[in-house]
């Protein structure tokens, strides 16, 4: 046994004897009314900092305090008191022989990161130094002492590892005072002491506070258990400090990389060099207040009858606790209930699930009595079953519980491998099914083994405040990046702390803080880092501190209109806010901590890729609004050019869903913008011939092919002259009655150029290469011609357009940029070339579009085809809104409110209400009003003015309302824009009203799935409450009505399960039934169904005909509504 783990005995003979629960009145209000049953973890409560407020304890907000820091893990207990204690040069320390070692050490620690250079130390009662320097009491007495003058709570039954502390000023000097419950509370109270350093008029100290405090989970800490190769042993003892200043106290190595603690080697002692490197964990850890565990996992190498094997296993147990570790895990995650290491396993204890658990449990039995008899200061063992994540009972769980030894504690990693969220009732469950021994929950977050593309930094979420509280202990199992684990793992600790004043949020602001040392630029890099790496199976958002950067972007650019410059004002703000975000990702790599970044390397590169992707494409869509079509193309080719990364070096996967998404849509805008998206496919696309000849895979093909990041590429400069004689280069037909040589079929090109737009080149007969030639798919007006080449490639030509029986007209000359907008003049043109000039290099052109006058201005397509409009209704408000470009500023027809169906129950305002959805197909902005062409009694309403951006597309709110004089039925209503036309079919229907029918309705329906989910539920008037069908097509459920009524609405509030198409259905008996409405697309959620039915309608069914989900149809509530007539509703007489 080293000298460094005998040091260490006594404190963990204590904390085993206070380990198996906490004093009632400290956890009572953990456990006291905590929810058993399952349900989802609290939401983020926001932005609530421990800096920023007096915390009691469970963590709740009591008063405002702006002078005190934040400290992590967050105290049960902690307010400002008491003033500044300024730490000058020299500072004293008031300790006795019984003072913790490792607390006096953190505490030299503190006072010298706080500006202290000398600290004179002195025992209980000897004379003070002269001078007014600050007194840090940590014996026992004095501090006591010191605390009750500070105006400290009262000790009380402060639990294990518990403290108190206060800073202040008493005897007429700033003063310190620590108390712990043991040495480990007062260890964690300088870890406090540390935190709260901070500066006032100039000088440095610590805030005035008083603090009383203690953990709630007995053990928190770390596995190290990932699959894949092993941490260093520089990166472990780097992990154990980390451990030491987040209060955590348990590191359990199980590496899956070291054989002498698997079935292969688990009998033969490590090399001589590996039982140092275990002694200096173990020194470390002692300075640290951190136990270190040892996990085997003799798998199918061990034979469980065998008493030689046992004896064999004692001895490693007693090698590896003379190294320093004193608590000890057995792993039977990965073996077999059927298949045995010897015969005579099989013989002892048969086969199937209850004889896997009879072997476990008689091991696990004799080593906790060796332990217990040999070394009764170890921790108590702990077993890790075969069934370690499942829920419930089964024949394993009841025989291990049944069989294994009280006090053996059984680990489980919650109801799944790595579960969304753990609960108090799940983990009653699994105690009840371990037969109530004590569980050490071993959560496999943050570890990434099973995605190794990704790192998991978001902070420790959906694990309920009764998981620590109950819980042995709460062990996070960490990537296999160390330094990067350290920001969840700094998460984890703080809930396994304090799990009631656990804020996610915060804690996980506190842990990039931690990271990044505490440099500004820094911090930001890890930040973005972090923030782009946050999602996983427990859940939050990936990116969520860009996402409102994104939305308020992409709001400015579609309310751009260069011919107002507060919008453009107000793009430039937006882009520069989301660029500098984009900035900083790209440099991250560059500013993160050394030990990080050598880490996440390939995360670190993915980031900076995405950052620079991200720059370029908002320069890109910044010009795009300016109308700069060079800027736009430039930054265009650069997303390319990042685009053609992806997929090179290492697989990392960051801002899963965000940032590529970001530039995919740029990049769809982009092409929109540009027209390239507009190319038709198959037979009717264009062609392209011509030379100089293509570099392979570079076709001129790839010059009309719609995609801008191909390209045809030349793999010589063009020769002198535009075009050879015919009888010099043999020429190949063109579509279009057409030459590669750009004459018409059966004749020559004019030999006079155009001077104009409006002739012939005189070149036409220069010997040398052949035009680019695009050949139409038919005649057409050209309303302009957009070329985009490689900007600085030196590609020189003249654009033309080819009018049959006219020849080539010219367009104008290729910019140097690379972008190139020519206009069209109305030519009805059948073809295109570039004609290359004198001294262009190798041609590379990327894209060759048209742009056609014959078309609408845009295309028009409405949201839906029928609306239905109530007689004599009002303006509808589910899409009211008007802007510039017509974008919808309303309520897009969501609810508000919230009924039992999760949404909301309340019934939308009268009128009709669809969208009108136009996409520009001009080269410029296209500005109008959508316009209807009404029938008398009909109003429509939409915005004065819509600004249709190039390429873009705007939806624009179209509220249709039907006067008293309109009768039901079905009308036409005709609406244009820019010379494009839809009609909408508009259904009136007589007004609705009154009370819910549904209310004093019997329902009853063709069958309930079970008794749980009634039919009477539809109308019960509760929120917790369903109908639930079979799982077939074709079930219904009804109402039968209090007297006949002429029922003209039905309001549906479907669960999960709805129903894909359904009739509503009436009748007046039960018997006769009739279609009165029939949905053949549902969309599930709120759906509100509109019809005339008789006036003597008696019953209302919901007709399901086919479901959208693979379970039955099921709806929380059913609402019914009568029609009014002449102010009443319309009821049989």
């Amino acid at each position: 046994m080293g000298a460094a783990a005998q040091g260490d005995r006594g404190d963990r003979a204590r904390r085993r004897a206070g380990a198996t629960a906490l004093t009632a009145a400290v956890i009572g209000g953990l456990l006291g009314g905590m929810p058993t049953a399952q349900a989802a973890p609290a939401p983020d409560p926001g932005d609530r900092s421990p800096g920023t407020a007096d915390h009691e304890a469970g963590g709740e907000k009591k008063a405002k305090s702006p002078a005190l820091p934040g400290v992590w893990p967050r105290p049960q207990s902690m307010r400002a008191q008491g003033s500044f204690a300024p730490v000058g040069r020299e500072a004293v320390l008031v300790a006795d022989e019984e003072t913790d070692s490792a607390a006096l050490a953190a505490l030299r620690d503190a006072l010298r990161e706080a500006g202290a250079r000398e600290i004179a130390e002195v025992r209980p009662g000897q004379p003070l130094p002269h001078g007014d320097a600050l007194v840090v009491r940590a014996d026992a007495a004095s501090a006591a002492e010191a605390l009750h003058a500070l105006h400290a709570p009262p000790r009380a039954d402060l639990p294990r590892e518990g403290y108190r502390l206060a800073v202040g000023r008493t005897k007429s000097r700033p003063t310190v005072a620590l108390e712990g419950a043991d040495g480990e509370g007062l260890f964690h109270a300088a870890q406090t002491l540390r935190q709260l350093v901070t500066e006032k008029d100039g000088e440095r100290g610590f805030a005035g506070a008083v603090v009383r405090d203690w953990p709630t989970a007995p053990v928190r800490g770390v596995t190290e258990g990932f699959y894949g190769s092993s941490w260093t042993q520089q990166q472990r003892l780097e992990q154990l400090d980390f451990l030491g200043r987040t209060k955590q106290n348990r590191y359990l190595y199980a590496s899956t990389d070291d054989a002498y603690r698997q079935a292969a080697h688990w009998r033969d002692p490590y090399p001589a060099a590996q039982r140092q490197q275990f002694r200096e964990l173990a020194e470390r850890a002692r300075r640290n207040h951190v136990t270190l565990g040892w996990a085997v996992a003799p798998g199918q190498g061990l034979c469980f009858s065998s008493a030689e094997d046992r004896r064999a296993l004692l001895r490693k147990l007693d090698a590896m606790y003379a190294l320093g570790f004193a608590a000890f895990q057995l792993r039977f995650e990965d073996v077999s209930y059927s298949e045995w290491h010897c015969d005579e396993d099989a013989q002892t204890y048969g086969s199937g699930p209850k004889a896997a658990a009879r072997a476990h449990a008689e091991l696990a039995g004799e080593v906790a009595r060796h332990l217990a008899a040999r070394h009764p200061d170890a921790e108590p063992l702990s077993v890790m079953p075969t069934e370690f994540y499942q829920g419930g009972d089964t024949a394993y769980r009841s025989e291990l519980a049944d069989k294994l030894p009280p006090g053996v504690q059984v680990a489980w990693t919650g109801v799944g491998v790595v579960p969304r969220t753990i609960t108090g009732g799940e983990l009653s469950a699994v105690h009840e099914a371990f037969g109530q021994h004590p569980l050490v929950t071993m959560d496999n977050y943050p570890v990434n083994d099973y995605a190794q593309d990704r790192i998991f930094l978001g902070p420790y979420r959906g694990r309920e405040p009764a998981v620590a509280a109950r819980s042995a202990g709460v062990l996070t199992n960490a990537m296999r990046q160390p330094a990067a684990s350290r920001i969840p793992l700094f998460t984890a600790a703080d809930y396994a702390w304090n799990p009631k004043g656990y804020r996610p949020q915060d804690s996980w602001q506190a842990a990039i803080e931690e990271a990044a040392g505490g440099d500004a630029q820094a911090r930001a890099a890890v930040r973005a880092l972090a923030g782009n790496d946050s999602s996983s199976v427990l859940g939050g958002e990936e990116s969520a501190y860009l996402r409102p950067l994104l939305k308020d972007f992409w709001a400015a650019y579609d309310d751009a209109d260069p011919q107002e410059k507060p919008s453009l004002k107000r793009l430039g703000r937006a882009a520069d806010r989301l660029g500098d975000a984009f900035r900083t990702m790209r440099t991250a790599k560059d500013r993160v901590p050394a030990a990080l970044a050598h880490e996440v390397g390939p995360w670190l590169e993915e980031l900076a890729r995405h950052g620079e992707a991200g720059e370029h494409a908002v320069r890109m869509l910044t010009a795009q609004a300016h109308g700069d079509g060079g800027g736009a193309w430039d930054a265009r080719l650069a997303v390319e050019k990042l685009q053609a990364k992806d997929g090179d070096g290492p697989s990392a996967t960051v801002g899963k869903g965000v940032l590529a998404d970001f530039v995919k849509r740029s990049l769809k805008v982009s092409d929109s913008w540009t027209g390239a998206d507009r190319k038709a496919g198959g037979r009717h696309r264009a062609t392209a011939q011509g030379g100089p000849v293509a570099r392979p895979d570079s076709p001129a093909e790839a010059a009309v092919d719609g995609d801008p990041d191909t390209a045809y590429r030349a793999e010589a400069a063009p020769a002198t002259g535009y075009f050879a004689p015919r009888s010099a280069v043999p020429g190949a037909s063109l579509p279009g009655g057409l030459d590669q040589y750009g004459a018409p079929s059966g004749g020559d090109a004019d030999p006079d150029g155009p001077a104009d737009g409006h002739g012939h080149g005189p070149d036409a007969d220069a010997p040398g290469t052949p035009a680019l030639t695009v050949s139409l798919p038919e005649r057409r007006p050209l309303e302009a011609v957009t070329v985009q080449t490689g900007p600085g490639s030196g590609t020189r030509a003249r654009v033309e357009a080819h009018v049959p029986g006219e020849g080539w007209r010219r367009l104008g000359p290729l910019s140097g940029s690379g972008w190139t907008q020519r206009e069209g003049h109305g030519l009805r043109a059948d073809a295109l070339r570039l004609a290359w000039s004198p001294g262009s290099d190798e041609p590379v052109v990327h894209e060759i579009t048209p742009w056609y006058a014959d078309r609408p201005d845009a295309s028009l397509s409405l949201s839906k085809d029928e609306v239905d409009v109530p007689v004599g209704g009002g303006r509808g408000g589910e899409d009211t809104a008007s802007g510039k470009h017509g974008k919808d500023t309303g309520k897009h027809g969501k609810d508000s409110g919230t009924g039992k169906h999760g949404t909301s129950a309340e019934r939308p305002a009268p009128g009709g209400q669809i969208t009108a959805r136009l996409h520009g197909h001009r080269p410029s902005d296209v500005r109008g009003r959508v316009t209807a062409d009404a029938p008398k009694g009909f109003t429509v309403r939409t915005p004065k003015r819509t600004v249709v951006p190039r390429g873009g597309t705007v939806d624009v709110p179209v509220e249709i309302e039907a006067d008293a004089s309109v009768k039901p039925g079905s009308y036409r209503v005709p609406l244009s824009f820019g010379g494009e036309k839809r009609t909408l079919t508009v259904r009136a229907f007589p007004r609705t009203g009154g009370p819910d029918l549904a209310r004093g309705s019997t329902a009853s329906s063709s069958g309930d799935e079970t008794s749980d989910f009634p039919a009477s539920a539809v109308n019960d008037g509760r929120e917790d409450t369903r109908w639930s069908s079979p799982a077939k097509d074709g079930e219904w459920v009804q109402l039968k009505l209090p007297r006949p009524t002429r029922v003209g609405e039905v309001v549906l509030h479907w669960q999960d399960a709805y129903a894909k198409s359904y009739r509503v259905q009436v009748s007046a008996d039960g018997k006769r039934w009739r279609d009165a409405a029939r949905v053949r697309n549902g969309q599930g959620g709120r759906e509100t169904v509109r019809m005339d039915a008789p006036a003597d309608t008696r019953y209302v069914r919901v007709q399901g005909d086919e479901r959208a989900t693979r379970f039955g149809y099921s709806l929380w509530t059913l609402e019914a509504y009568a029609v009014r007539e002449h102010g009443r509703h319309a009821r049989g007489r």
